[in-house]
């Protein structure tokens, strides 16, 4: 069953935001931030909308490629906050030429304007959920909106120790505040006047937000096996500096005996946050940061080993790397305007 969400603001009619209960998004620490970084699983997800025509007829689509990030605060919900990304050529109504006309200039001009991003501002409790306020850009404009967002689940323990939350959104946007026309210059048989194209949009957000776990993750397995199961036996026996040795060593002199991609080092750094242990993880983070300098994930995990440990400064400057690299990483930005919230450090 599909789940909706606080995450993404396509639209809605403007609200007044209530004066209180609002908390600055500046007011976490460094390691708060990293430990309260959920995604969205695109499994369970859905961002969909309806449109009608002659006044009755509806028809509906979804966008298949969107990237969401939320800083959840379980203890104090309005210190929460979310970045989400939509990729507009991405968008589906289960008719190829009815697309191409809707990612054409005649509406979202795709190639022009290839995403629609949100990025919250506040978030303050109210009767009936939670308001949700902040910029929304689209075809180009942009514009403050509110919505009202549920909680439709509580923070639920997965077996692999990942933490998910299920929230959801309905809200209504006008075409004509994003200048999103419906002309019919690449699409002749379409006549604005005649299909009576309703200038409103309602917007169903339905995202389940994850923080993975990793308590199930096997290391060495695969043909050659992976090195993260024999660096983690050298750090578990003579420490982080042998462990950083030995990775080192094993990368020269036996290349081709172990696999060494990008995500070896990565899933023990987080099994090793996990476990608490915080300054081994960002030792092993560097490293693998070194190995892997234009892997945005491996800049990403080192973000977080930097802001767990408190370095707001280098994990700022690790995730930036990372958005440089990918600037659809919503996880990124998410990151990089939290912490440029924080004091320097």
């Amino acid at each position: 069953m599909h789940r909706h969400s606080l995450a993404l603001a396509l639209a809605g009619s403007p609200v007044l935001l209530a004066a209180c209960c609002i908390a600055p998004l500046s007011a976490q620490t460094t390691a708060e931030l990293a430990h309260d970084q959920f995604s969205v699983d695109g499994m369970h997800s859905t961002i969909g909308f309806t449109a009608r025509l002659l006044g009755f007829v509806k028809v509906r689509g979804r966008f298949r490629r969107y990237h969401v990030a939320v800083t959840y605060d379980s203890a104090r919900v309005t210190r929460s906050s979310v970045t989400a990304i939509i990729e507009s050529k991405s968008i589906d109504t289960d008719m190829n030429f009815r697309d191409t006309h809707l990612k054409s200039p005649d509406f979202f001009d795709v190639v022009t304007f290839p995403t629609i991003e949100f990025h919250s501002e506040r978030i303050a409790e109210q009767p009936g959920g939670l308001l949700v306020s902040g910029p929304l850009t689209m075809h180009g404009i942009t514009r403050p909106i509110s919505f009202t967002a549920h909680l439709a689940a509580l923070p639920r323990l997965g077996r692999s120790g990942s933490v998910g939350i299920e929230l959801e959104a309905a809200l209504r946007l006008s075409r004509a505040d994003f200048g999103i026309a419906g002309t019919n210059k690449f699409n002749p048989d379409y006549n604005p006047a005649t299909n009576l194209l309703a200038d409103s949009v309602d917007i169903v957000l339905e995202l389940d937000t994850e923080r993975e776990g990793f308590g199930d993750r096997t290391l060495g397995d695969g043909t050659p096996p992976g090195v993260a199961d024999t660096i983690a036996k050298i750090l578990e026996r003579r420490g982080v500096d042998a462990a950083i040795a030995g990775f080192r060593a094993l990368t020269v002199a036996r290349s081709t005996a172990f696999s060494f991609d990008a995500e070896q080092l990565d899933v023990l750094i987080h099994q090793l946050v996990t476990h608490g242990k915080d300054a081994d993880a960002l030792a092993l983070a560097r490293v693998n940061a070194e190995q892997y300098p234009t892997e945005s994930a491996v800049l990403e995990t080192l973000g977080a080993a930097e802001a767990l440990a408190g370095h707001r400064d280098m994990a700022l400057t690790a995730y930036r790397r990372a958005a440089a690299l990918n600037p659809l990483s919503a996880s990124a930005q998410e990151m990089i305007r939290r912490l440029a919230a924080v004091g320097g450090t």
